[in-house]
């Protein structure tokens, strides 16, 4: 019983993984990236702005808008750890 929940589980999160790269796509394909960036889901115009080693030695890369202003920020967006 608990093989088939953690199955169907499985089967669901593939599921809404295959919805939100459709809905990517889909955005991509009719949306301005100005507009993308504008909504969160996509940065334009990144420089790697500083590297440094983390926890069990992952690479911890700090991104900067582009610009030449050192106090630009970044547009508001849902990028979060590990993307």
């Amino acid at each position: 019983m608990a093989a088939e929940a953690a199955e169907r589980h499985l089967e669901l999160l593939r599921e809404e993984r295959e919805a939100e790269l459709a809905q990517s796509r889909a955005w991509q394909e009719s949306v301005p990236l100005k507009e993308l960036q504008r909504r969160g889901v996509c940065l334009l115009k990144l420089h790697a702005a500083s590297q440094r080693t983390g926890l069990y030695g992952r690479l911890l890369v700090t991104f900067q808008p582009r610009k030449h202003d050192p106090d630009a920020e970044l547009p508001s967006n849902s990028f979060g750890p590990g993307e």
